[in-house]
């Protein structure tokens, strides 16, 4: 049995080597049939583990390739998000430059047509208007802008008239106003109308598409109607502003400078 010796390492799954050459060693003393029975005894279950091993380690490699593929998958989705979230905020930019290059557009437009008309630099304010804010104690007139009116601005279901930020020719509101319509809040303010009477509207900022206008609404659809024989679509108006005294309260007045039908400039 000498060659069977240091043999330590070795077992079946259950015995150790020493238990089974004891064993082998009570029931025969051939060294042929101890070896044969030794190889009985240790072969099927070293089989049985070594195939055990395999199929653990073959598991393990199988979960190991599925976790790659399932982080390669997830990497995948992150990268598509922000390729998309990246066409997208391509797609906002690029729509809201072109917004922008069309609203150039249309003010360089009116500014040439402005100086067709005879209207660049824009006209005084009429001596009938100046009276009318006068006799409400109003001073500090700015005009404010000179425009085209639009449809828009003649519709009373829409009821507003809109003054783009980018056609304002002055500052005209305090830094507590200003808080105020940022706060998406409105203010009352006194209003001359092209008949030269007197009412109440509010004002407001909007976003309109991607640019900021200043709105005059509130009773807006009352100047309409008051005025619907002379407001006309492209009639070019100007809009001022004022302060009533003495606590400095926003006025505006709406002048109608050329008439939208007949082109006759009115003073």
């Amino acid at each position: 049995m000498s060659k069977l010796k240091g043999k330590e390492k070795v077992d079946d799954g259950d015995r150790s080597w020493l238990e089974l050459l004891n064993r082998v060693e009570a029931s025969t003393s051939s060294e042929g049939e101890k070896l044969q029975k030794l190889t009985q005894m240790i072969l099927p279950k070293f089989v049985a583990r070594l195939v055990t091993e395999m199929e653990n380690k073959m598991m393990v490699e199988k979960e190991g390739l599925k976790s790659c593929h399932e982080a390669g998958v997830e990497e995948g989705k992150d990268y598509l998000i922000s390729k998309q979230k990246k066409l997208k905020t391509s797609d906002s930019r690029k729509k809201k430059q072109k917004t922008n290059n069309i609203n150039n557009q249309r003010n360089r437009q009116d500014l040439e047509k402005f100086m067709e008309l005879g209207l660049e630099p824009p006209p005084d304010m009429p001596q009938a208007f100046k009276d009318c804010i006068k006799d409400l104690g109003g001073s500090e007139i700015k005009l404010i802008i000179q425009k085209f009116l639009q449809v828009t601005d003649l519709r009373s279901q829409q009821n507003r008239l809109s003054m783009s930020l980018k056609q304002i020719r002055s500052t005209f509101l305090h830094e507590d106003e200003e808080r105020m319509l940022n706060a998406k809040r409105q203010m009352a303010v006194t209003f001359v109308e092209p008949c030269l009477s007197v009412s109440t509207v509010n004002l407001a900022k909007w976003k309109i598409g991607s640019s900021l206008s200043y709105i005059i609404n509130g009773d807006y659809s009352k100047v309409l109607k008051n005025n619907r024989d002379s407001l006309k679509p492209n009639a070019v108006v100007q809009i001022w502003s004022f302060r009533v005294q003495p606590n400095s309260l926003l006025g505006f007045a709406l002048i109608k400078v050329i008439d939208g039908k007949d082109g006759c400039v009115i003073d």
